[in-house]
């Protein structure tokens, strides 16, 4: 007899093993079946926005963002004109060092894909609803109307059967999911519209070790003075760049920790070149040396300054063809795709793992949904998860795209205007702090309305929360407002939170609610009070303390700074607004929140959240 399951997640990449991670956080069983016997080694992706660090906050890994997995992207260079010089001043500057995105985090961190995904699986195994199954090879897959059935061989080489209500592509752009079970059905990927771009690249890593004057006496720069550490962060600055070059485009920087000194480097392979002998170390040298080769007249020397080549080990080299593409349906009756599997991105805006995490956070929730009520439908439920998930692939998408343009622009004409109406545009103080916000001066995202989206077209359903800090009274502490709305012991699937101005408005908001029903979907005796007002005495707040009601007020970029644990090794927040959240709803009092954090209404008064309550379950499942 078969093996049962409720989701079977084929690929244990972090696209697949973070849904496992939500899924059993959901308490909903699912079995991870995966190809490789062990993480990969290999340092693939190593961007990762905002989004995606808000994901890895939501499944308890934040304490180890920026101890084990990586660090804050600073900032974003934009480097034009033939030459190699890394410190040539930008075009542009993206600051991401900031944390007025919304979320409360940096813009980006650049990560150990390695580490990455430990910390992630760490959590499937802390999980009792979760399995991660390693060394298994998937066969075939069937359905019928009510079940998913795939054939595996196990890691000891046995064939074994097991079936679940869904089955879920995570195995990336060449998995079998998608290529040997979907495509023969009509799916397929295509190029994403108003995009051509398809191009070849090699992305290399670096291991820098330090040169020192016993392994390195004739080092020019030790008899002025310079240490070690000193010469690493000339030849390998901080920031990330992008090199605007039109006879090379490239792109450049450090991931990972600090002290693991990586180095990435990817450049454009040339149509009539071959990838593959691009990436051996004859030609890579010859592209990237001229870059850590610098001028002697910028230390006073008579000769060129190079850094030195036995301090560098090749991690990887590798050609990449990337393209931007999405498929036509992400999902056909129970079989579902994700991450990769459904869509790829070009490199240039480090959306390729973020995608895949946005895909699985708003993809889990439903499929918990889905496990509560066997007899919804579930073709329209998940074909409303990827109509809203492509819209905020389009945004994705068109940042991705502009950043490709400034990078792989040849047009000599196209390039004078641009670095032209970029040096003018910077000139006037407002312009310039727009450009250094880069896509986050575009708010959150917030979706399009359509029929059978699961948010309410009141205005404000359908808009991405954003988070802040919060003070919270029952563990006297700064917590991100997140932690608060969906502890992990709350049972509801969505969360109410409450936003009064006042102490005074929180007790007539805790009263009013004490009369919306209690439903499996929203309790509202697990609501969040999140008072705007930074200045109540924790004395206070204890005096509303309420049996399973979180009480809590926004707390100061200055408290969240003082924070040892939470502010561990990233910047103090910049540009941090503790009233975004307000203001982004423009004075809501209650507002209902999906898992994913998308709002799913906000309203003024207990009448109209009533009514929202009321019909939560057949708007969910119509």
């Amino acid at each position: 007899m078969a093996e049962q399951t409720q989701v079977i997640i084929c690929g244990g990449g972090p696209t697949g093993a973070l849904l496992s991670v939500l899924l059993g956080n959901a308490q909903v069983p699912n079995v991870v079946l995966e190809r490789e016997e062990c993480i990969t080694t290999d340092p693939r992706g190593i961007a990762l926005d905002e989004d995606g660090v808000r994901t890895l906050q939501a499944i308890g890994i934040y304490e180890k963002v920026f101890t084990q997995i990586g660090s804050t992207m600073t900032r974003f260079y934009f480097v034009s004109g033939v030459h190699t010089d890394l410190y040539r001043r930008p075009i542009l500057s993206i600051d991401y060092s900031t944390s007025e995105g919304g979320t409360g985090h940096v813009g980006f961190i650049c990560h150990k894909q390695p580490a990455l995904e430990e910390a992630i699986r760490g959590k499937i195994a802390d999980n009792p609803y979760s399995e991660l199954r390693s060394k298994c090879l998937v066969t075939d897959i069937s359905e019928d109307q009510h079940r998913v059935t795939v054939q595996y061989t196990d890691a000891a080489g046995q064939p074994r059967t097991i079936q679940s209500k869904f089955l879920v592509g995570a195995d990336g752009k060449t998995g079998y999911v998608r290529k040997k079970y979907l495509e023969p059905k009509g799916i397929r990927m295509d190029k994403c519209e108003g995009t051509n771009y398809e191009e070849t690249w090699v992305a290399l890593n670096w291991k820098i070790t330090l040169p020192t004057e016993k392994t390195h006496p004739d080092f020019p720069l030790w008899r002025l003075g310079y240490t070690p550490a000193e010469v690493y962060d000339l030849f390998f600055p901080i920031e990330f760049r992008f090199l605007c070059n039109p006879n090379r485009p490239a792109v450049c920087g450090r991931f990972g920790l600090p002290e693991d000194r990586l180095w990435r480097f990817e450049f454009v392979v040339h149509k009539g070149e071959n990838g593959q002998n691009m990436a051996t170390p004859t030609e890579t040298q010859k592209i990237i040396f001229p870059y850590l080769t610098h001028p002697g007249r910028r230390y006073g020397l008579r000769d060129n300054v190079r850094y030195p080549e036995e301090c560098i080990e090749v991690l990887r080299s590798r050609p990449f063809s990337f393209q931007a593409r999405s498929c036509n349906k992400w999902a056909l009756e129970r079989v579902v795709l994700a991450g990769d599997a459904a869509h790829v991105f070009p490199p240039f805006g480090g959306q390729g793992i973020a995608s895949g995490f946005r895909d699985v956070w708003g993809l889990s929730w439903r499929l918990a949904l889905l496990y509560r009520e066997p007899n919804a439908d579930h073709v329209e439920v998940i074909r409303s998860w990827y109509v809203e998930r492509k819209q905020q692939l389009e945004r994705s998408l068109a940042a991705t795209i502009q950043n490709g343009d400034y990078v792989t622009q040849r047009d000599p004409v196209k390039v004078f205007i641009r670095d032209w109406s970029l040096w003018f545009m910077q000139l006037i103080p407002s312009w310039r702090r727009r450009l250094e916000q880069g896509p986050r001066v575009e708010g959150m995202i917030r979706y399009k309305h359509q029929a059978g989206l699961p948010f309410l077209a009141d205005g404000h359903g359908g808009m991405l929360l954003p988070q802040v800090y919060a003070w919270d009274q029952k563990r006297g502490r700064v917590m991100f407002s997140d932690d608060l709305i969906f502890a992990s012991e709350k049972k509801g699937l969505f969360q109410l939170l409450l936003l009064p101005q006042s102490l005074a408005e929180a007790r007539k908001l805790l009263f009013a609610i004490g009369d919306v029903k209690q439903t499996d979907y929203i309790r509202a005796d697990e609501a969040t009070v999140l008072i705007q007002d930074h200045d109540v005495q924790s004395s206070k707040l204890q005096q509303l303390a309420s049996h399973g009601i979180t009480i809590a007020r926004v707390a100061t970029g200055e408290e969240f700074a003082a924070d040892a644990v939470l502010c561990r090794n990233r910047p103090p927040p910049r540009y941090y607004d503790l009233l975004r959240i307000s203001k982004d709803l423009h004075g809501m009092k209650y507002v209902v929140v999906r898992p994913d954090r998308f709002v799913y209404a906000a309203c003024k008064t207990i009448t109209e959240l009533t009514g929202v309550v009321d019909g939560l379950s057949a708007n969910l499942l119509s």
